[in-house]
């Protein structure tokens, strides 16, 4: 119940305002614990010269309280008030650092290092207190963002510990240099920091009462016993059992190994290079400088990435960036401007790797436990640190260069790199093809909280593009299993992938396997897509919905949760054009639209409703998504600029001409009566911003189907008062710059340039005598009966009184898919498919949409069949209706 618990936590102000004060109180108490190690290294160097190895000793000192005591400090987190711990050994750092100060006065570097050999227990006592207490106050929903910012606060002051103390320390021996002491005096270095850094720990130390606390439960932690000082291997044989935390574990020592042997590298290469004794302190800040500055660039990215959700994938990606790095390093000169660049890299890759790794092995402990778990972990961090400080050494005394510890550690990251991406291979893959994404395609979601965080749901999308997997995946937080045809299981790179985020393929064959297999995984808790059409939309309308998702749902007693995606139709991955992939993106970035539905329940959902609430959803995104407003549009005719963009038989009008006419609200007397004709309709439009926010959104909706190509010239009449004048004939063309031809009369010849034509009873006369010079599709707004003559393929469409598009025939009829079925594009006896954007009544009376200033009621002889045509009732079926009627 605790953990259900943490799992919803939403942290109080009081528990944000105790987090930021922990962040401050442990990195002061590191800074503090690092300040003065380097403080004794470079007075170390000061006393014995170049040939010290004061850093070898206190690098082992700073892990030795971490092996010797792990199993008393855990036991003491779990049994006592972490708050309260974590109090105490912020007033026991200043009684220590006030003894290391007297030492220091008293000349006595012995006695310094004793000193700071308790500081390093103190610290030691600390650790799983301000671990542990993170998911205490922000539980398991921020614990990655707060874990990162633990991390990176403790890695950031150490570093900048580091920098400035060798910065500092070196300021002050240049500035206390006298003819009788040319050397300077070390001792006055290292005690003026240290008494400021004394200073800064009092205010610290009483800031931190203010923590909150939370006492540990009564009965879970056991009684001291003596086995504790002797237990080490007993916690890690428990760490070490459970597979996950294990390797999570290896991971997270793997990465203090890296850091000790980057910091005694650095301080080999200063000692190298250094020329006197006083360049060695200003060499290790410039070096830890470049180390420090990626290591704060990549926590503080994986900290963003990770405050929503543990982002795993990022283990991975900083793994593979340390191995190239750690590589680069090896070909670079120690301390050239390329080898300090892949120093920073490797700083800032790190980061991204220890942050989800942290994060992830908290919020798998055993609450009862997490303190000796912790400690567990603490123990083997140290270790390796410890094998860190003597492989160093080793390697140091064997002469080997800094180049070849490089490649060592290059080899090392190797093996690292491949054992996570073969452990988390999806959610590396997930991650980086998210991000690709995202740098082409712009989603907005709407009521996004609506995909549940916990337990299981059956996910249901419209199918518009290749990739909407993809598009899906960008939607949730929470790793997604998608239900795919079996056939594309079957190609090689693609069946790989599926089988990484553990897909389910669905065979026609036996579809009762995989609908067994989707249930059970609802039942276990995953979140399940599937696209319920079973096919991808070739007109860019919704296709019928089929039954599955039905069973499914009801066999796992598990909710449905609709998702209409707009706006992909048009992507590459899309039948935009008749063709897929073949054709160049519209847009980068390319935006879409993804708005989520009510929960719907198993038991009392079909696939109707499901097809209702998609049409319900597509109102929504229409509306959330379409640009409005008379600027939208003068920006689309700044757009084409001095190209033409009206014709008609001896002129045009180019996008310029047309802003004007509309800035300036009247329509020059020279122009000719059709392109007058043209301009009245749009300047009439503007002038009433209401309505015209609805026909540019109407105009918009016609860029969702496969219907009117955008950038194929458009053959169309003008000034008749028929219904396409408006959205079809002005201003589509505008919001695609499209050109559009006028013509009037029979004996106007039609341009070879002509791929299409569109309007009502004047264009279908016309096309009595006209005949045009090729094969295009003719767009009848008109209610009229089929026509057929040369050259023209008849369209039906319907439209409102007013002028508002309703359905549109799509300008192929027939699309053959690839299982040998079709799409139909156009139907006998319908008027065109409806259009994405609009919604039926529930009695199936009306239309409803964005567009409709009011329901549109249908009219008596036409009625919306179960595909989404718009289809006409024979006579003996509107004489049977009329009779049915009261």
């Amino acid at each position: 119940m605790e953990e259900q618990s943490t799992q919803t936590k939403e942290p109080t102000k009081q528990e944000w305002r105790g987090f930021w004060t922990l962040v401050a109180v442990q990195a002061q108490n590191a800074f503090n614990e690092k300040a003065v190690q380097f403080l004794l290294i470079p007075l170390g160097v000061w006393l014995w010269g170049q040939g010290s190895t004061l850093e070898y000793t206190l690098g082992a000192i700073f892990v030795l309280p971490y092996i010797l005591f792990s199993p008393l400090v855990g036991w003491i987190s779990d049994c006592f008030c972490k708050a309260r711990i974590i109090q105490a050994m912020a007033f026991m750092q200043i009684i220590v650092m006030g003894l290391m100060l007297f030492c220091l006065f008293q000349h006595d570097i012995h006695g310094a290092i004793i000193w700071f050999t308790i500081f390093a227990l103190q610290a030691t006592v600390l650790s799983p207190a301000k671990k542990g207490i993170v998911k205490d106050m922000l539980g398991s929903k921020y614990l990655g963002f707060g874990s990162g910012i633990i991390e990176m606060s403790v890695v950031f002051v150490l570093l900048a510990a580091q920098i400035g103390v060798f910065v500092w320390y070196s300021y002050l021996l240049e500035a206390s240099k006298t003819p009788s002491m040319p050397e300077g005096d070390g001792w006055h270095a290292a005690i003026v920091p240290t008494i400021v850094f004394l200073a800064i720990a009092v205010p610290v130390a009483i800031v931190s009462l203010i923590l909150p606390r939370y006492p540990h439960k009564q009965g879970q932690a056991r009684p001291f016993t003596w086995s504790l000082f002797y237990e080490h291997f007993i916690q890690l044989k428990y760490l070490w059992r459970h597979r996950l935390l294990r390797l999570s574990e290896i991971g997270i020592s793997y990465f203090w190994f890296l850091a000790g042997s980057l910091f005694l590298i650095i301080i080999q290469i200063a000692k190298g290079i250094a020329v006197q004794e006083e360049d060695f302190s200003a060499l290790c800040a410039l070096l830890m400088s470049w180390l420090s500055g990626g290591v704060i660039c990549g926590g503080v990215i994986a900290s963003i990435l990770c405050k929503r959700k543990n982002e795993l994938g990022l283990i991975p990606f900083g793994a593979i960036g340390i191995t190239i790095s750690c590589l680069t390093m090896s070909f670079f000169a120690p301390s050239s401007l390329g080898s300090n660049i892949c120093l920073a890299l490797t700083g800032a890759f790190g980061a991204a790797y220890l942050v989800p790794l942290n994060a992830f092995l908290q919020d798998n402990c055993d609450p009862a436990h997490r303190g000796n778990i912790i400690a567990a972990g603490n123990l083997m961090d140290s270790l390796m640190g410890l094998v860190a400080v003597g492989a160093m050494l080793v390697l140091n005394e064997l002469g080997i260069p800094a180049q070849g510890q490089f490649f060592l550690l290059f080899l090392l990251s190797l093996g690292i790199t491949i054992v996570t991406l073969r452990l988390i291979p999806q959610e590396f893959i997930r991650m980086v093809g998210i991000w690709l994404m995202r740098c082409v395609y712009r989603p907005r979601i709407i009521n996004g909280d609506r995909i549940p965080e916990t337990g299981g749901a059956l996910i249901v999308v419209n199918h518009v593009t290749y990739a909407d997997a993809l598009f899906v995946t960008l939607l949730s937080k929470r790793p997604i299993r998608f239900i795919v045809a079996e056939e594309f299981a079957a190609v090689r790179c693609v069946g790989w992938i599926l089988e990484i985020f553990n897909s389910l393929p669905i065979s026609t064959k036996n579809p009762r396997e995989a609908i067994a297999k989707a249930a059970e995984g609802l039942k276990a808790g995953d979140l399940i897509c599937i696209f319920p059409e079973g096919q991808l939309t070739r007109t860019g309308c919704l296709s019928p919905i089929r039954r599955g998702l039905e069973i499914i749902a009801r066999r796992a007693q598990a909710p449905i949760i609709p998702v209409y995606m707009d706006g992909l139709w048009g992507s590459i991955f899309s039948f935009f054009g008749n063709r897929v992939f073949t054709k160049k993106p519209q847009h980068i970035p390319y935006p879409f639209t993804a708005a989520i539905g009510t929960r719907m329940d198993a038991e009392t959902t079909d696939s109707q409703s499901v097809l209702k609430q998609f049409r319900r959803l597509s109102c929504i995104c229409l509306e959330a998504s379409c640009s409005t407003g008379k600027d939208s549009l003068l920006q689309r005719l700044e757009k084409r600029g001095n190209k033409p963009l009206v014709h008609w038989n001896g002129g045009f009008l180019t996008g310029l001409q047309i802003a004007a006419a509309v800035i300036d609200n009247q329509i020059p007397k020279e122009y000719p009566a059709l392109a007058a004709r043209w301009l009245s309709i749009l300047l009439r439009s503007v002038q009433d911003t209401v309505d015209f926010q609805r026909y540019w959104m109407n105009a918009q909706q016609l860029t969702r189907v496969n219907a009117l190509m955008p950038q194929s010239a458009l053959l169309t009449t003008i000034g008749h008062d028929e219904p396409h004048e408006e959205t079809v004939a002005v201003l589509w063309p505008i919001l695609t710059l499209t050109p559009v031809h006028l013509i009037e009369q029979a004996t106007t010849p039609i341009s070879s340039s002509i791929g299409q034509m569109a309007g009502s009873q004047h264009m279908r006369r016309l096309l009595l005598s006209v005949i045009p010079p090729k094969q295009v599709p003719f767009y009848d707004f008109s209610e009229g009966s089929d026509i057929s003559t040369p050259n023209m393929r008849w369209r039906p469409c319907h439209a409102t009184p007013a002028g508002i598009v309703i359905s549109m025939s799509m300008m192929k009829s027939v699309f053959k898919l690839g299982d040998g079925t079709v799409q139909l594009g156009m139907r006998a006896r319908t008027r065109g498919l409806l259009l994405p954007g609009y919604r039926i009544s529930a009695q199936g009376s009306a239309i409803k949409g964005p567009t409709l200033a009011i329901p549109y009621p249908v009219p008596p002889h036409i009625y919306i069949d179960e595909s989404g045509f718009l289809a006409e009732l024979t006579k003996e079926d509107q004489t049977s209706r009329d009779s049915s009627e009261p």
